[in-house]
């Protein structure tokens, strides 16, 4: 994992084509997200992302209650998949794009069984005075980094 001032990276090769790489970590996401991160009122049930420009990424709790917290913004199919972290600093949805973060996942393939992921959170300094605590946060050995592994498990089974 690499903290910049302004963003976060983390990387992993994992031991997967590329087309399942991309597709785990984008529509297959619900099998690899823990449950515990998520900024609902309920008990996570579901996290979808809807395949396209404009989809949105959201949490569906057991209730039927949906929580959004991101925007598809780039999706190209198996190399490049990009959303909005539209999550304020108190972990609340952010409705207003202007004061959110942006996450760019690329997927490039090593050989036919192995891709290299990176993700890269950019855009910190969006969420207004203080935004260095969602940096810290995301970039802490309990956020990205732990989903990451979290997924490398997943994509590999």
């Amino acid at each position: 994992m690499t903290q910049h001032t302004d963003t976060v990276t983390v990387d992993v090769t994992v031991d997967a084509p590329i087309d399942k790489a991309y597709r785990v970590f984008t529509t297959g996401m619900d099998t690899w997200w823990p449950r515990e991160h998520h900024i609902g009122s309920g008990p996570l049930a579901e996290v979808v992302v809807e395949p396209h420009v404009g989809g949105r990424l959201y949490g569906r709790e057991a209730d039927g209650t949906e929580c959004p917290w991101g925007r598809v913004l780039e999706w190209s199919p198996d190399t490049h998949f990009a959303f909005s972290w539209d999550i304020d600093l108190s972990w609340k949805p952010e409705s207003d794009p202007a004061r959110t973060s942006r996450v760019d996942v690329t997927f490039t393939a090593l050989d036919p069984g192995r891709t290299a992921v990176t993700l890269v959170h950019s855009g910190f300094e969006n969420h207004g005075p203080g935004w260095e605590s969602m940096r810290d946060a995301v970039g802490s050995p309990g956020g990205w980094p732990a989903l990451r592994d979290n997924y490398a498990k997943v994509v590999a089974a």
